[in-house]
């Protein structure tokens, strides 16, 4: 038990640590994003337009793509062994890649070799640590939740009205498997989706289309299972090729956005002197962001608490078991002691003795 103990109080080391590491990037996060709120006020508020603050915009629009480059690196964080602490089970490589491009805008206004476009490499798996026997604790975020910015929706343009699954099959969304029987039409697909513990609910559009849309902002991960079709036939993901998150269907309709889209979006608005646009669906986006933001901030501070209650547990429960294996193994140390110099005591007398009796002679010497 005792080296069980010590395993766990291993485990709670790591994962306090990784757990502070995450803090320390989404601070950061919040950071950029509390200054960009601000410049996206003073936009809207009109500060930028006009001809005179042609090079304002300009300048500001740059401020814009430093902090989307100084977000995309905090992404790409590392713990101390060089692992991504927002790639999920993906860890030896960076969880986001930019697309470098231009900006171009009203007047001529252009901006050189700034991120158009920032992707997602990582997958949506826990790293769990066990900090009790059979108690895990996640010390991981995904990328494609916390660095999401609004809610999101996939609608497929497939008209599903004569949809039956051909065969018992398999698909997951955001991880969580659904079990789909022979026979089960679009109807049946939409209730067990609705039926399952996610943050993405379905419903039927137009010419029984299919559509998702998260409950809270995320990007939705869609995946057939083993030789399933049934994402593939109903029109949301691409039946050709690709792993999630790029594998949704050329014909569905995406919305939503990241938080690097989003500043992407605010950066090229501002360099187009689009004040309406600043100050409507950009500042909501942000403040939508934000929100996002600190939730994952208290669920990250939810879990640091956890990690300092085991901690305390642990060590309790070390301390219990050394005394106790003290007491039933372990040895009585000052009757050792009384013991120890009693013996001594008994063998100096006993060589004082021997050398009273035996008394050297002369030819003792001459040996």
């Amino acid at each position: 038990r005792v080296n069980e103990l010590d395993q766990f109080d291993r485990n709670l080391t790591d994962a306090r640590s990784r757990l502070d590491l995450i803090d320390g990037q989404l601070a950061g996060v919040t950071d950029i994003m509390q200054r960009v709120r601000v410049l996206s006020v003073q936009a809207s508020n009109g500060i930028y337009q006009g001809d005179n603050h042609f090079e304002l915009r300009q300048a500001i629009a740059k401020e814009i793509d430093q902090h989307l480059r100084q977000m995309v690196e905090l992404a790409n964080g590392r713990d101390s062994t060089g692992r991504a602490l927002f790639g999920g089970h993906v860890v030896e490589r960076l969880p986001f890649e930019t697309v470098q491009g231009n900006a171009e805008g009203l007047q001529g206004l252009e901006l050189e070799n700034v991120i158009t476009a920032v992707r997602y490499r990582g997958d949506i798996g826990k790293q769990l640590r066990e900090v009790e026997r059979d108690q895990y604790l996640d010390v991981n975020l995904p990328g494609n939740k916390v660095f999401w910015g609004t809610n999101m929706t996939v609608t497929g343009t497939v008209d599903n009205s004569a949809y039956q699954a051909t065969a018992d099959q398999v698909f997951k969304i955001d991880g969580v498997e659904i079990h789909v029987a022979a026979g089960d039409t679009i109807d049946d697909v939409i209730d067990k989706i609705n039926n399952s513990n996610l943050e993405v609910k379905a419903s039927k559009i137009g010419a029984d289309n299919i559509s998702l849309h998260t409950s809270s902002p995320h990007q939705i991960w869609l995946e057939d299972v083993g030789n399933g079709t049934v994402l593939k036939d109903i029109g949301l993901v691409n039946p050709v090729e690709g792993e999630p998150p790029n594998n949704y269907a050329e014909s569905a309709r995406v919305n939503g956005l990241s938080m690097f889209d989003m500043l992407i979006k605010l950066r090229n608005d501002l360099v187009a002197g689009d004040q309406l646009e600043i100050g409507g669906r950009d500042l909501a986006n942000i403040d939508e962001t934000i929100n996002n933001l600190l939730r994952y901030r208290a669920e990250v501070g939810a879990r640091q608490n956890r990690v300092e209650d085991h901690t305390r547990r642990v060590s309790w429960d070390k301390t219990y078991m050394q005394e106790l294996l003290a007491k039933s193994e372990g040895i009585d140390y000052p009757e050792t002691i009384i013991n120890l110099k009693w013996l001594e005591t008994v063998h100096q007398y006993s060589l004082n003795v021997g050398a009273r009796i035996i008394r050297p002679q002369l030819m003792d010497f001459l040996r």
